[in-house]
């Protein structure tokens, strides 16, 4: 399907009738304010997409009182008329000798126009480059659309609102509670829902204030190379440390019972003992779980003590690993690295209030606190979150279980209630084949997005690879697989990203052979102007650009013919006209 023909009168800032007949390559220059916007907008106003207050869409200065659109594809005509005199609007499509009318025009618009694709087909340069961030249900409709998964998750849907209506006809109150448990099913699984995407975000969110800390760390090191060397002399102490640690409490920790106890070592050092005969048992765990506490190892003290029972009490010679004077030496170590590390961090806390002193690390630092402040109160959303989440869970898993026990009560009683088993079977089994053909589809989906983001991919080394998952959403990854914040790409990035992913999502889809794009190179830098438009832009059939004074400059030297219009603008409003070379 192509677009040949756009005529429309009086809409929004567009005075009287005008025209545009559309090549192979169209371009239609404007400056900004002059009507680029109000055309797209006149365009997704007649396929139904966009809404306004009806008193906004007529132009101020219209003589008459009459607007509309007629828009001619190679396979139908529609044309949307408002009469202001009567209040009055009306739709119509004229398909071959066919004539469809209002309601009937919209249902065959739908399924010959998908509302989910007209923002992508009709792209605006300027606002959709944000497609990335979409909101999950629109993304979701979007790609149910292409894959053809709109049917199964319409019966999933439906199938459950004619359970509901049979089981309401039949008037009982015990199938009534089935019902509620029913419907409070289904707000309890929203919710959950709701939770886990607010718990994303905030996680989302918690990550990038840890990224921008961690920049004005690194600020704040960077100001001091005394103060850099120091940081790194604690990091390395605190390693050492903490191996010295884990030695003297994991790896030699049942030792020391013996070491610091006169009798025992006396047993263990005479040759002609066999094992340790520990008089007084009770006693001695008792001290031994003195001891413990006051070592406070990460290891158990049932754990230490049975291990310790293990060793000391069978039936051979007993050695151990290090004596006396090793464990001293081991504690003067620990000892000596403590005092070094708190030495270290007076210093440093030196340094830093010196440069705060002179005013060199204030804004760093008030910004730390600003950021921490934020921080605080997002882990605080994200651990309510969190809670709430697991509560909803549960309720959710009651919920089921009481469900399945209520229906299989009721289900000898009504036999109404056999259909709405037979129509859960259905949404069951719609799911089923749901989530197979999503499984398939990505899958193809995938290849063909790789396939288009090899260009793309080439300029930016530190992404190996973009896709979309099961949930719809774009993951960017690295070459250790690490999953990238899409926040952090830049507007260019995002827009040039965004096209590509409209592009696949119109290919594999096949159901148009042209686009329309308004403000195509945004803000972009030449580089990426180059790349998009020799990439991407001129591979289309059909392309058709609303461009302004400097993207129009940049295309000249292009290599490819247009047929240019231009959009111009007096007091009384804007009309299109065949551009001239003059």
């Amino acid at each position: 399907m192509r677009i040949k023909r756009i005529t429309l009168k009086n809409l929004f800032s567009f005075q009287g009738k005008q025209e545009i007949i559309f090549k192979e390559n169209t371009l239609i220059l404007a400056e900004n304010g002059f009507g680029k916007t109000s055309l797209l907008n006149a365009i997704k106003l007649g396929l139904g997409q966009k809404h306004f207050k009806l008193d906004s869409i007529l132009n101020n200065r219209a003589n008459d009182k009459e607007c509309f659109i007629e828009i001619d594809f190679s396979i139908f005509i529609l044309k949307r008329i408002w009469d202001f005199r009567e209040n009055t609007e009306s739709f119509s499509i004229y398909l071959d000798n066919t004539l469809l009318k209002n309601d009937e025009a919209e249902e065959y618009l739908k399924e010959k126009f998908p509302p989910e694709l007209i923002d992508f087909i009709f792209f605006d340069g300027e606002v959709e480059k944000d497609l990335l961030f979409l909101n999950s249900n629109k993304i979701k409709k979007i790609f149910e659309y292409t894959f053809d998964l709109d049917i199964f998750s319409n019966m999933i849907v439906d199938s459950k609102k004619v359970a509901n209506k049979i089981s309401h006809a039949i008037g009982d109150k015990e199938v009534l509670a089935f019902i509620n448990l029913q419907e409070r099913e289904d707000i309890v699984s929203q919710e959950i829902l709701e939770k886990e995407n607010h718990k994303v975000t905030l996680i989302k969110e918690i990550k990038n204030i840890n990224e921008l800390i961690r920049r004005n760390d690194l600020k704040i090191r960077h100001r001091s190379k005394e103060f850099e060397d120091i940081e790194i002399q604690i990091e390395k102490n605190s390693t050492i440390l903490s191996k010295e640690i884990t030695v003297f409490q994991e790896i030699s920790l049942y030792q020391l019972p013996l070491l610091l106890n006169q009798s025992l070592l006396a047993q263990i050092n005479d040759k002609e003992s066999q094992s340790i005969d520990i008089l007084d048992k009770k006693e001695f765990e008792k001290n031994f779980d003195t001891f413990i506490n006051v070592l406070d190892s990460t290891i158990s003290k049932d754990i230490i003590l049975k291990q310790f029972y293990q060793i000391f009490n069978v039936n051979k010679n007993i050695v151990l690993t290090f004596n006396i004077e090793t464990l001293r030496k081991i504690i003067i170590n620990i000892k000596d690295s403590i005092e070094k590390k708190e030495k270290l961090i007076f210093i440093l806390k030196e340094i830093k209030e010196k440069l705060l002193h002179n005013n060199e690390l204030k804004g760093f630092e008030e910004e730390v606190e600003v950021l921490a402040k934020q921080k605080e109160i997002k882990e605080k959303d994200l651990f309510t979150t969190e809670e709430d989440l697991e509560i909803l869970t549960l309720e959710y898993k009651e919920l089921n279980k009481k469900l399945r026990l209520e229906f299989i009560a009721k289900r000898e009683k009504y036999t109404n209630i056999k259909a709405v088993e037979e129509l859960y079977t259905i949404s069951d089994i719609a799911k089923k084949l749901y989530t197979k053909k999503l499984e398939k589809n990505l899958q193809e989906f995938n290849k063909l997005f790789a396939h288009k983001m090899e260009a793309f991919l080439a300029l930016y080394q530190h992404i190996n690879t973009i896709y979309i998952n099961e949930k719809f959403n774009i993951v960017i990854e690295d070459e250790s697989t690490k999953t990238l914040d899409s926040n952090l790409l830049s507007a260019g990035q995002k827009q040039i990203l965004s096209f590509i992913l409209i592009n696949t999502i119109l290919e594999f889809k096949q159901f148009i052979d042209f686009i329309f794009i308004d403000t195509p190179f945004g803000r972009l830098s030449n580089k990426n102007r180059d790349f998009i438009f020799n990439t991407y832009y001129s591979k289309f059939s059909e392309l058709t650009l609303l461009v302004t004074s400097s993207e129009y400059d940049y295309l000249c030297d292009k290599d490819i013919a247009f047929k240019e219009y231009t959009i111009s603008k007096n007091n009384f409003g804007s009309s299109i006209g065949v551009r001239t070379n003059d």
